[in-house]
């Protein structure tokens, strides 16, 4: 069946009309056509969009001639939790929708989360990367529709919604599968766009994680302690990280519910942040800045001889011997944040924890930038006299820009003058580097959890930081949403938006997976030369890659599965669409056979 233009001519004008024509054999096997029906003017059909919805509609119905080959990969997995999440009905019971629109919102959003999770790469030919998967056989569209006009307007449509529909599809990942998620950790990263975006109000030049000034988006992410990403949201690039966790906080209240515990990073350890905190009902464990006046607290309030061991063993560390492991010593104390006229006094515990690997680390960079100052001192005393260094105010200049403030009053620098020329002589302010020594290591953890708890605990909780430290990666370097090219500030919003969806079920894929197996368990298979592994999110998918179908005169036929993915798949209990291919029959070889 086909579609067939028959031009007519009528008062000397000539009209194009469409008609979908079948082809049949007659009784002695010829080849004949028939008009099924007539579609009408292909002007006005073009000109009221049915021409447009006609052309997907038959893309849909196409079917794909057979052994035509297509990848499946790890899309077996998405289309799954895709499916499961509803992400599709979500964004387009939202949505409104074009009665023209071939393509719904939420199928271009299921489309760009299966791009991104399965072959993620920058935005660009999602139908190239579409025509070779299974995308057509599994998400039911066309790739020949996902062209880039449509994907921006598109992206444009979910901009203005993005906030309320990640949190909706958030929620229906606690609700379907059960997401713990009294607890969140929360942090924010950069992500670099490419582009000038002169008059943009999302991206701007700020400090990114290299500590260079660059144009980026900032985004904040919260996850949950299995890694499940419940909220990503993109802001501003030159925006205060205290000012973006204020701002979410409500939304995360409305995700989590009450008694939500927040694990932030230091940015948070002012009392003001403490306090607001604190005052929308949310618990913390926050380190608190050095400014604070933290360190003076503990050398009054506790010492080195008040801290008492604290049993915390570090994962990396766990097959270290114990005499090369980091040792942990910490010590709880109350602490008091004064009131004003318009708040009471905040009370809080604080525990002070010392880390031996970290007090190390602190020596040895001491050490480090104290030698690199002598050094450019010594050059500086030995080109006294030269083009740049002929006066006592240019050499006072060139130290200033010499000695870092990190070890500023460490090292004691004096310019004179002898003879008319600058001399220069330092040394080391030992009382200043043994006072700096007696807090390394140290670092405080304040929290308002209330009722009985202990410095490690706290400890413990603070530790699992780490986990969206490790999310922060796999947006940028798993799920590769940098650099960004995109027009303007919507697409590159929605963009963000999406790929904290598709961040939402690869921490899924990895926690599911690792909940049915077992704690601490290993699965056969998932890294080169068939060794076991504990899953991740990044070698789940990767397990699945070089998986295909293929089509056939009685069906889709889904490639033999290897014994790993076989067992990925029962343990998220994903039952694959078709069959797959009979294991090949054993073949006779040898002398004997």
């Amino acid at each position: 069946m086909f579609v067939k233009e028959t031009r007519v001519k009528r008062s000397g004008r000539e009209y194009g009309y469409l008609q979908l024509v079948e082809g049949y054999r007659d009784g002695k096997g010829k080849v004949r056509h028939r008009v099924v029906a007539n579609l009408g003017r292909k002007v006005a059909l073009k000109d009221s969009g049915q021409l447009e919805a006609l052309a997907g509609s038959f893309a849909r119905l196409d079917p794909p001639v057979a052994r035509t080959r297509r990848s499946v990969g790890p899309l077996l997995l998405v289309e799954h939790f895709l499916r499961e999440l509803a992400v599709k009905d979500t964004v387009d019971g939202a949505l409104p929708r074009s009665a023209r629109s071939i393509l719904s919102v939420g199928e271009i959003v299921n489309a760009l989360i299966a791009s991104r999770l399965c072959s993620p790469s920058p935005l660009y030919d999602v139908a190239g990367w579409a025509s070779g998967a299974a995308v057509h056989e599994l998400l039911g569209i066309p790739p020949a529709l996902l062209n880039d006009d449509r994907l921006g307007r598109a992206l444009e449509t979910f901009a203005v919604y993005s906030e309320h529909l990640r949190s909706q599809v958030a929620a229906g990942a606690i609700e379907r599968f059960g997401v713990a998620a009294g607890r969140l950790h929360v942090d924010l990263t950069t992500i670099g766009v490419a582009g000038a975006y002169e008059h943009s109000a999302l991206v701007a030049k700020g400090w990114a994680s290299d500590r260079r000034v660059a144009r980026q988006v900032r985004t904040l992410q919260a996850s949950t302690p299995d890694g499940t990403v419940l909220y990503s949201r993109p802001d501003p690039g030159n925006a205060a990280e205290l000012t973006l966790v204020g701002a979410c906080l409500e939304r995360l209240l409305e995700i989590a519910g009450p008694g939500l515990l927040l694990v932030c990073d230091s940015a948070m350890g002012q009392p003001k942040t403490l306090r607001e905190i604190n005052d929308a009902g949310v618990s913390f464990v926050v380190p608190l800045r050095a400014s604070g006046g933290f360190r003076e607290r503990f050398l009054k309030d506790v010492g080195h001889a008040g801290l008492h061991p604290v049993r915390y063993l570090p994962e990396r560390e766990a097959r270290l011997a114990p005499k090369l492991r980091t040792r942990f010593k910490g010590a709880l104390r109350d602490w008091e944040i004064p009131g004003s006229d318009e708040h009471p006094p905040l009370k809080l515990r604080v525990a002070y924890i010392h880390s031996s690997e970290e007090a190390t680390q602190v020596a040895d960079a001491r050490e480090r930038a104290l030698v690199k100052a002598e050094d450019a001192l010594e050059r500086i005393r030995n080109g006294l006299g030269g083009r740049y260094d002929k006066t006592r105010e240019q050499v006072q200049r060139r130290i200033g820009q010499t000695v870092g403030i990190n070890i500023t009053g460490l090292i004691d620098v004096t310019v004179a003058t002898r003879d008319g020329k600058p001399t220069v002589t330092w040394q080391r302010n030992q009382p200043a580097i043994d006072t700096a020594a007696s807090f390394d290591g140290i670092y405080a953890l304040a929290t308002n959890l209330p009722g009985r708890i202990t410095a490690g605990q706290i400890l413990r909780l603070y530790k699992d930081q780490q986990i969206i430290e490790r999310r922060h990666r796999d947006l940028k370097q798993t799920l590769k949403v940098r650099p960004i090219f995109l027009h303007n500030d919507d697409r590159v919003h929605a963009l963000i938006s999406i790929v904290g969806i598709s961040l939402l079920i690869f921490g899924l894929i990895e926690a599911r997976t690792r909940a049915a197996l077992g704690e601490d368990q290993q699965l056969p298979g998932l890294l080169p030369e068939g060794r076991a592994a504990r899953p991740t999110g990044r070698n789940i998918l990767a397990a699945f890659q070089g998986l295909g179908l293929t089509h056939t005169h009685t069906g889709i036929q889904l490639d033999r599965l290897t014994d790993t993915q076989q067992q990925i798949l029962d343990l998220l209990e994903i039952k694959p669409p078709w069959p797959t291919q009979a294991d090949p029959a054993p073949t006779n070889c040898g002398k004997w056979g």
